[in-house]
């Protein structure tokens, strides 16, 4: 469970070497003494000097759809408190703390409470520790870190963190980032837990897709490269070994190519590729392709873009292409209709806009989505999203999304109320 951080090793450390410094605060003070150079801070100073951040996000959303008899009402509110030290001795700790309440009724299914009449909004309550990391930096334009923490790579079309949801997906796992090199940004990363968005409690489905935790042995890889003045060249290679959901189990191999031109007006363009076949214990051999073309407008008054967004299926096997630990609502539409891929594929085209409207950026997207084996119409889309920064400390979100059904899912309206406040 991802609030029971004692019982995943590669979290313990993080907790115990942030006790031990606080033990020890009293040692180098009393001493005087400590390893660091003389205008290094003390272990003491790097303590009480460390960051501490508040941010607390409600959101009221209202779900309606042809599943369930009765609309979801979710009124919650997470709160996170992040407490970051100073840099000593090249190491630094950060411990973050998420508690997910609900405000009011609790009036939608969130795969737990049994309210299975209403509804489904993922947003689960509970109080959990959603970071826990120690980070080491003593080699040059490198840094290491182990524990829990937050793995956003490129635009977290393969691995992200599910920052939409109240509870956010955080992986126990050893990173290593380094710079060495002119322009590029080596990134490897070993998974052995996935701490998912339905905890911080088991759900009552009891089936891998609601797992909290996902055990795994999984190896990311990712190179970025900027030098070629065009854009960020990515390759990539993500070998999933998810130990409690083979059949998601996977080896993908990609690169992405993404920039823009021009000055007051500017090109936008986005191309990617990728290639996936079963890893490890998946009882399914397939392979299937993953490809994403895009191209836009920039300008002093909008953004305007048109894209496609491909998951190939393979007919031979009957699965598709797939991105478990995706951060799937940025993609295929707000009404998360396409959170797993189905059996004969997805091709997503898309068009959207955004402007400025009295200082808030307004955006307006539509898709059609079509099986990319057969002929299935599934349907099509219309997302609206209205953000507003209204005082340095608090933003403001309306969004709406309608997804109306042909050949896949169901007539399904969403609608959120947002307000962030960070300090």
């Amino acid at each position: 469970m991802k609030n029971a951080v004692a019982t995943k090793p590669v979290m313990a450390l993080p907790t115990i070497i942030m006790l031990g410094a606080l033990g020890m605060t009293g040692v180098v003070s009393a001493n005087g003494t400590g390893s660091q150079s003389d205008d290094s801070p003390t272990l003491q100073e790097a303590l009480r000097n460390g960051k501490l951040a508040f941010n607390f996000r409600y959101r009221f959303e209202n779900v309606d759809d042809d599943v369930r008899p009765e609309e979801a009402h979710a009124s919650t509110l997470r709160s996170r408190i992040t407490y970051t030290t100073k840099n000593w001795n090249n190491l630094q700790v950060q411990l973050e703390v998420d508690d997910v309440t609900v405000i009011g009724g609790d009036n939608y299914d969130d795969l737990n409470n049994h309210m299975t009449d209403h509804a489904v909004v993922a947003d689960p309550e509970g109080t959990e520790i959603n970071q826990a990391w120690l980070a080491w930096s003593g080699l040059t334009d490198t840094t290491m870190k182990y524990g829990r923490q937050r793995i956003n790579l490129d635009n977290q079309r393969f691995i992200g963190g599910v920052g939409w949801r109240q509870n956010e997906q955080t992986y126990d796992s050893f990173t290593i980032t380094n710079q060495s090199l002119p322009d590029t940004t080596l990134f490897y990363g070993y998974i052995n837990n996935v701490n998912r968005i339905f905890g911080p409690d088991d759900g009552r489905t009891g089936t891998p897709a609601s797992d909290v935790d996902w055990d795994s042995s999984a190896d990311v890889i990712n190179i970025n490269y900027q030098g070629l003045g065009i854009g960020t060249l990515a390759a990539y290679a993500y070998l999933l070994d998810l130990e409690d959901a083979p059949s998601a189990s996977s080896k993908t191999y990609g690169v992405r190519l993404s920039g823009a031109q021009g000055k007051d007006t500017k090109w936008l363009y986005t191309a990617e590729y990728a290639w996936q076949s079963d890893y490890k214990d998946n009882p399914t051999s397939y392979d299937a392709d993953y490809y994403n073309l895009e191209t836009g407008i920039q300008t002093k008054l909008l953004t305007a873009r048109l894209g496609m967004d491909v998951l190939e299926a393979d007919d031979h096997a009957g699965v598709a292409f797939s991105t478990p630990l995706a951060t799937l609502h940025k993609f295929q539409g707000f009404a998360d209709q396409f959170l797993n891929t189905p059996a004969t594929g997805i091709e997503d085209r898309y068009g959207s806009v955004e402007s400025k409207v009295f200082g808030a950026l307004v955006q307006l997207t539509y898709h059609d989505f079509n099986a990319e084996e057969g002929n299935a119409d599934y349907g099509d889309e219309i997302d609206i999203a209205i953000a507003k920064q209204v005082h340095k400390n608090v933003h403001l979100l309306l969004k709406y999304a309608n997804y109306n059904a042909d050949d896949f899912g169901t007539d399904t309206q969403k609608t959120w109320l947002q307000v962030t406040v960070a300090f």
